[in-house]
């Protein structure tokens, strides 16, 4: 029976259907999450070590401002993009697929360059006010906003076209890479070019070569039938639609930004360096629910096209209880013994990291916990919903921040964003439950 295993698991993800191409992109997709943690980590700590916490504070700050400002590069287009490639390859709309990406494309082109140009006329206003390193630093993010605006792009779009480890390859694993080999050989070749501005320029360089690679595999996938056809546009939909999703996203970085852009009006560059350790170790609670929505959001928009609420429901459940199950154990070693880890990956000077870190570690295992309820809102047509119970948290977030920073420094940062959070998710999954008759948790047990 045992020799027969690895034939039976080939059968059982072969082939087309809805339960092989979940299990295949779920495996693949999980795979490349985890080296992209693992390069990502790599990297971080890399520069952790060499820059100190006021290197990596200035330049964990400029990273910041450059999420804020993508909401506006990206004009809310990635994720549209993403929604209606899968519901036009779903329906066998051709003309629209087409019009969908060249339109998407014009929108973030023209978004981005407005955004960084502005910036960089803005930067060179308050040139003589700012530190070098700050000055270059800034300068070279503002210049990596619209490639990464563009690589972000692509990558959605390839995932509504159902090539979701492919696309995911290209940015989270060739990008990272590329920037850990570079600062690697910069810094360990020239140990006085360990600046922050050295490893921004490395950013610069690995988004550039991932937006080549990235459209020449969208277009070697596109299907035969959408090269062909005549692209037909919705433009007054599509102007009607991003605007919701812009709003998502500036409320989502609002929410996921605010502590560490107000720590750094607050504090010093060094506290951000440390908080930024914090943010970047409970990141790793929610891998399993950024795995699962790279693969399961373009099959909640088909299924719900579809009318087929039934497995969408089982697809609700079966993701939420995956995004549990991996969060958990991560969650229970940062609360228990985050100071040691920390000390021993990033160094001693980021001890302090270990409170803040505790905190956010609570927040996203209770995130994980109710499932991919963002998504399930976006996929199925209820941006407005969203959008606006992002922005209630976002403020709440801000408030919180102002009032908690001055008297706790970084706790109350990471209790502002935990609590802001948890309260997002709890909103959300009340309006799924309301809007679509669906349970996202991973306590489901009634049926639909």
């Amino acid at each position: 029976m045992i020799t027969h295993l690895p034939r039976k698991f080939r059968t059982f993800i072969s082939g087309d259907g809805l339960r092989a191409r979940l299990i295949r992109g779920g495996l693949g997709s999980a795979g490349i999450q985890a080296a992209n943690r693992v390069l990502t980590l790599a990297l971080g700590i890399v520069l952790a070590r060499w820059l100190g916490p006021d290197g990596y504070g200035i330049y964990a700050y400029a990273f910041a401002i450059m999420s804020l400002l993508m909401v506006v590069a990206e004009a809310g287009v990635p994720t549209l993009l993403m929604r209606e490639v899968a519901a036009s390859h779903g329906r066998a709309e051709w003309g629209l697929l087409r019009g969908a990406l060249r339109r998407g494309a014009q929108l973030v082109v023209l978004a981005a360059s407005v955004v960084s140009l502005t910036g960089l006329v803005v930067l060179w206003w308050f040139a003589d006010s700012l530190r070098p390193e700050v000055l270059y630093t800034t300068a070279l993010m503002l210049l990596v906003l619209p490639v990464s605006a563009l690589c972000k792009t692509v990558a959605h779009a390839m995932r509504g076209l159902h090539r979701v480890v492919v696309g995911q390859a290209v940015d989270m694993l060739i990008r990272p890479l590329l920037v850990l080999i570079i600062v690697a050989v910069v810094f360990l070749a020239w140990p006085d070019q360990r600046q922050p501005q050295v490893a921004m320029a490395a950013q610069l360089l690995g988004a550039l070569v991932v937006l080549l690679i990235g459209v020449l595999v969208l277009r070697r996938f596109l299907p035969d039938k959408a090269r062909k056809a005549d692209p037909e546009y919705k433009s007054r939909q599509w102007l009607k639609s991003a605007l919701p999703f812009t709003l998502i996203g500036g409320a989502g970085v609002i929410n996921t930004q605010a502590d560490i852009l107000m720590i750094g009006w607050f504090m010093d560059s060094g506290d951000v360096g440390i908080y930024r350790v914090a943010v970047q170790g409970a990141t790793l609670v929610a891998f399993g629910l950024q795995a699962a929505n790279a693969v399961v959001a373009p099959q909640f928009s088909r299924l719900y096209a579809q009318g087929d609420m039934v497995r969408l429901q089982r697809l609700v459940t079966i993701s939420a209880r995956v995004i549990l199950f991996v969060a958990l154990p991560l969650a229970a070693a940062f609360v228990l013994a985050g100071g040691e880890i920390v000390g021993w990956m990033f160094g001693n000077q980021y001890v302090a990291a270990h409170q803040p870190l505790a905190i956010l570690a609570v927040g996203q295992l209770i995130n994980a916990g109710f499932g991919s309820v963002g998504f399930l809102l976006n996929m199925t047509g209820h941006e407005g919903i969203t959008a606006r119970i992002l922005w209630q948290t976002a403020i709440v977030n801000v408030v919180m921040n102002v009032l908690l920073i001055p008297s706790f420094g970084t706790a109350g940062a990471a209790i502002a964003s935990a609590f802001s959070l948890i309260l997002w998710n709890a909103l959300l999954y009340r309006q799924v439950r309301r809007r679509l008759g669906l349970n996202s948790s991973a306590i489901y047990i009634n049926k639909p």
